[in-house]
């Protein structure tokens, strides 16, 4: 700690060192129809702290230079439409500031009403959701302390948001299970985008998503737009930026996430062509490759992951974007007798690894300025290997495989949108999604006679179609009602589902708007559900959880907003959710599939019925100032009930139900002079611990091996979950680079977070194992 503070005290005078240079840069972008997409030409585009300004062209286009560094507020007036107003865009030295704007056609002809975007983050993009939506804006996830720059991470801030634990980044959303989350990127549904993912699973120990290559994208946390589907939980929609038109721009990075080089710049393919591209490298695989012990014994992370995307306007056939993200992860747990090894069983080799690969292409034409359509193609493939052997010879180091996995996932995707915005208080949204599945599924485990069991073997393809259409009308400037419905049907059993969405929006004063919205909501069963097999039943019985239905969903929410300033907003929002056609066990009545989703892998039950149902009732409060004169904050408190019913018909908790979440963040910037920050970012979390099983410890010393307590099915709960984190940084203007350096602080009291309780049965005792201690994440960019 006090070398840290050393170094960053010395890094900081010898910047401040530096005599002030007086550094300019350019401020450019595109200016859209919200509703039609299509370029608005002639809109004013105004600095307001510098007093400079032009006007956007024929494509939407415009192009402000020697712009002053630091914050600047940038606005955009339009006779006939709302004018916008974005304040603390962040100009440096080393980059072009890119930034593109959608506005809202007036009902009021020929006004101009001022709609100041204090944070440019309380509602989403996708202005067909109603509430219960948000914009995640990369330079707060990257301002954020406690993040590791992972969107995932990020959203835990926001209210009815919390970690499942500090190892992984799966989010639980009002009480649901992680795996009732969507990714969607680019307009095309993914699976998850995190290193050493498995199949089913949303989240992981690392993001492979990089916020230098992602734009400001949507995150919502319930009754969302009927163009989402196969989701129950929650959806992040996020989407890639494109790359520089006018000039080559260059990034490096080193951070506790990897080690990171990334290049922009124009393609000489037609007027405006772009590509962008980012590789990154494990940090502690560099350190352990040049030859430092990183204090994990032989368990060493490696992982590199690749983002791209090469974007191609054209003057009459539309645009054209390709895109690709990958990543490959491995690490292996080997038995040592001598005990230094930190991770590993001392009589067994554990190695997991993965591979995730994503190709996408998008074609975006232009019928007339109100109608365009938006034809997507992609293909992604995921695999995962999880392997174990136990020693069998200690003095040889002999050892028997004992478990084998490997789960294959390849998906062939095609999509279709068709916008049209009829007149100012209408539009019409409607599309398809095609995926054709195919998977591959081989667990093994040894039984005690010495035989294999072969737990799940399926090989073969299926489908999944889905379509929707959705309608916005605005009756006048106060009151919108967004009315969808979405239609999903998959493949491998004949599920089928029909869903109506529904929202309305009421500004009943100025600073004042209510809203309501109600959405059905169907999701698949984790994909290796349907393929477990039972030890006693015939081929014939087997596959014996492939009939299983949709997991089905009604969500109610109730909302209020209120700016207070035009920078200081609240909101309360209510939820009622309704789960039901849960996969339970009929002959294990406490059994439900909702109880799953927050760690590598799924239970292997077979027979299981669409018998169980679930609700999650809660109340969110949001107090927020966005950034003004160097300062913001963010308070969000959650309180909610999680419960299920298995066949026994008995409510119980789930393994969700922590009951309550608090955050409370708020930072500060100064600038020294006009070329150097210095920043402060603090972020306190006080959340109820995670519902556990007691053990019956008489039981367990009897039978030699762990007992839970059958009749106390998640009753107890771990001590609350405490973590305070605090991040210091600068950021520093040069003649032809920017630089930014950090020391995330994290969990800097080492509060000790339960995690898990088991039976030691050598000790005869119980034992506690727990969550991530103190961790400092130091951060290092050069932009050029």
């Amino acid at each position: 700690m006090k070398s840290i503070t050393t170094t960053l005290f010395f890094v900081l005078i010898t910047f401040c060192s530096y005599a002030q240079i007086e550094l300019t840069q350019t401020v450019k972008g595109i200016v859209l129809d919200k509703e039609s997409q299509s370029p608005l030409i002639g809109v004013n585009v105004f600095l307001l702290d510098s007093a400079t300004g032009t006007t956007t062209d024929i494509d939407g286009s415009y192009r402000i230079e020697k712009v002053a560094l630091g914050r600047q507020t940038i606005q955009f007036s339009y006779i006939g439409y709302e004018t916008v107003t974005i304040p603390n865009i962040l100009v440096n030295s080393a980059k072009e500031y890119v930034l593109e704007i959608e506005m809202v056609e007036d009902l009021n002809e020929l006004s101009e009403v001022v709609v100041t975007a204090a944070s440019g983050n309380q509602g989403a993009s996708n202005d067909m959701a109603t509430l219960s939506a948000r914009s995640i804006t990369m330079e707060e996830v990257n301002r954020f302390s406690g993040t590791f720059g992972d969107v995932a991470r990020m959203a835990q801030n926001y209210a009815g948001v919390s970690g499942a634990s500090d190892e992984r980044n799966d989010i639980i959303v009002r009480g649901n299970s992680p795996s009732s989350v969507l990714w969607r990127l680019e307009g095309v549904d993914i699976p998850s985008p995190n290193h050493w993912s498995t199949l089913g699973s949303t989240g992981g120990p690392i993001s492979m998503l990089n916020t230098n290559n992602l734009r400001n994208s949507d995150f919502f946390s319930s009754a969302f737009p009927a163009e989402y589907g196969n989701a129950t939980g929650a959806v992040f929609d996020l989407k890639l930026r494109n790359g520089n038109v006018d000039k080559y721009e260059f990034l490096g990075q080193i951070a506790f996430n990897g080690f990171e080089a990334g290049i922009e710049g124009p393609l000489n393919i037609g007027q405006k062509a772009s590509f962008m591209a980012n590789y990154r490298y494990s940090t502690l695989g560099v350190i352990n490759a040049i030859g430092f012990d990183i204090g994990t014994g032989a368990a060493v992370p490696q992982y590199q992951d690749l983002t791209f995307k090469i974007n191609i306007p054209t003057e009459k056939a539309g645009r054209f974007s390709f895109w690709g993200l990958g990543g490959i992860s491995d690490i292996q747990f080997l038995a040592n007798s001598d005990g230094n090894n930190l991770f590993s069983e001392d009589d067994e080799n554990l190695r997991s690894a993965a591979t995730t690969g994503m190709l996408g292409m998008s074609h975006v034409y232009f019928f007339d300025e109100n109608t365009s359509s938006n034809f997507r193609m992609s293909y992604t493939a995921t695999e995962s290997i999880t392997e174990i052997e136990e020693i069998l010879e200690e003095i040889s180091q002999s050892f028997e495989d004992t478990f084998l996995s490997n789960q294959q996932q390849r998906k062939f995707g095609i999509n279709w949108t068709l916008n049209k915005k009829l007149n100012a208080k209408n539009r019409v949204k409607t599309g398809f999604i095609f995926d054709n599945y195919d998977i591959q599924v081989r667990d093994s485990i040894l039984l005690n006679n010495n035989e294999w069991f072969v737990n799940s073997d399926f090989e073969g393809t299926t489908a999944l179609y889905q379509a929707f259409a959705q309608w916005q009308h605005k009756f006048n400037s106060k009151l919108t009602l967004n009315a969808g419905l979405h239609a999903v049907y998959f493949g491998l059993n004949d599920s089928k589902g029909l869903e109506p969405r529904l929202g309305l929006s009421y500004k009943a004063m100025p600073k004042h708007q209510f809203g309501l919205a109600y959405g059905r909501h169907s999701q698949v069963q984790p994909l290796p559900i349907y393929f477990n097999k039972d030890k006693e039943a015939t081929p014939e019985e087997n596959l014996m959880n492939e009939q299983l239905d949709f997991i089905r969903s009604d969500h109610f929410v109730a909302s209020w907003d209120m700016f207070i300033t035009s920078t200081i907003h609240t909101k309360v929002e209510a939820y009622y959710q309704s789960l039901f056609d849960l996969a339970v066990d009929p002959n294990d009545g406490d059994f439900s599939m909702i109880n799953f989703g927050a760690n590598f892998g799924f239970p292997d039950r077979v027979g299981l019925v669409n018998e169980g149902v679930g609700s999650n009732v809660g109340l969110e409060f949001t107090l927020e100032q966005s950034l003004n004169k160097g300062f913001y904050y963010l308070a969000t408190a959650s309180i909610f009930d999680s419960k299920y019913e298995g066949t026994d018909g008995i409510e119980r908790n789930t393994f969700f139900n922590s009951n309550y979440v608090l955050n409370l963040l708020a930072g500060k910037e100064w600038m020294l002079n006009e070329n150097f920050a210095l920043t402060l970012d603090a972020r306190f979390t006080y959340a109820g611990g995670r519902r556990y099983t007691p053990i019956d410890l008489d039981a367990s010393i009897d039978a030699g091996r762990e007992i839970r307590d059958q009749d106390q099915i998640f009753e107890d709960q771990y001590k609350p979950y405490i973590r305070p984190d605090i991040k210091i940084g600068f950021r520093h203007n040069a003649k032809k680079f920017t630089q930014t350096f950090s020391v995330d602080l994290q969990n800097f009291i080492n509060r000790q977070n339960e995690f898990e309780k088991f039976y030691n049965a050598t000790r005869e005792s119980i034992r506690t194992t727990f969550q991530r201690g103190f961790f400092p994440d130091v951060r290092y960019q050069i932009l050029f």
